[in-house]
């Protein structure tokens, strides 16, 4: 049975990759702090805490000679922006070191980062967005996030990695304590739920990309289990909405008896929105065909968020 090291199994996309992959795979969880959850825990292969800034934890992940670790370790937007230098530390040179020291004991441990679509800029000139399309970097999240994608190509000889490009994800968090809430999908699933109504802060014309932890760990999933010729792969669904056209989902599921009601804080400009989406062939490539329906996911979640 392979050997996963997840890096991060205390965050969002790590804990849940960490359970779902536990029955699977030996499957080895890191955090900075010891995780206090007997489910979470039940079934894990081996445990290892530490910041992953520091000398001594990179030398325990190395010394356990996993066949992948998956890096889903980073600040996330806001905390970047805060910070460039703990942005730095945390984002990319723990990478870096790494990186050196798989190198230095010369071993055939292979790589899953996961990147952010934000390396591709804000606005585009295309309307599919494919992994060739050229980055435009727009801020310390995605600069950080670009760097390491580099570095992980410029040794992609010496070290086998696989960067993913993720879109929106959204889904029912695996620990308690993990502030995703803030996250476009689970703050409106949650909201129509606890609040019986969507409160949508902008116009609601912004165009996005979303993808659920389920279909995200589908993919991983087929990364651990064969060799893949590509690099860089976009992890999205292939279908963008607007905010308000997800609200709008969300507040006519099946799941509630009658609509949920959706407000919009700002007035639309009618300011043209150029449609896009980003590019699913390498995921197809993998084996992934088809993802799940976003209305039963949308449906799946609002229970869970109900009964927990």
């Amino acid at each position: 049975m392979k050997k996963i090291l997840i890096l991060g199994s205390s965050g969002y996309i790590g804990s849940y990759l960490s359970y779902v992959f536990k029955k699977k795979y030996n499957v080895i969880t890191h955090s900075r702090k010891k995780i206090k959850d007997k489910n979470f825990n039940k079934n894990i292969y081996k445990k290892i805490t530490g910041d992953i800034r520091k000398s001594k934890t990179i030398e325990k992940i190395v010394n356990l000679k996993s066949d992948y670790i998956i890096f889903t370790i980073s600040l996330n937007h806001f905390e970047s922006e805060k910070n460039l230098k703990l942005s730095m530390e945390n984002n990319y040179y723990s990478l870096e070191n790494l990186i050196k020291n798989i190198i230095k004991k010369n071993l055939k441990t292979k790589i899953i980062y996961f990147s952010t679509m934000q390396v591709y800029g804000r606005t585009y000139r295309k309307n599919i967005i494919n992994e060739s399309y050229p980055k435009k970097i727009n801020n310390i999240y995605s600069m950080t996030h670009s760097m390491c994608e580099d570095l992980l190509l410029k040794n992609n000889n010496k070290v086998k990695s696989y960067s993913l490009r993720l879109s929106n994800s959204f889904g029912m968090p695996i620990l308690k304590k993990i502030n995703c809430w803030w996250l476009v999908m689970n703050d409106f699933c949650r909201s129509a739920v606890k609040n019986k109504e969507i409160l949508i802060k902008s116009d609601g014309s912004a165009l996005r990309d979303f993808i659920s932890l389920k279909d995200i760990s589908r993919i991983v999933d087929k990364l651990l289990r064969k060799d893949f010729s590509y690099s860089i792969i976009n992890v999205c669904s292939g279908k963008t909405y607007s905010i308000k056209e997800i609200a709008n989902r969300i507040s006519k599921s099946s799941y509630f008896k009658k609509k949920i009601l959706v407000k919009i804080m700002k007035k639309n400009n009618n300011k043209k929105i150029k449609k896009f989406k980003y590019d699913t062939k390498l995921i197809k490539r993998l084996g992934i065909s088809s993802f799940t329906n976003i209305d039963l996911q949308i449906r799946d979640f609002l229970y869970k968020i109900n009964n927990n």
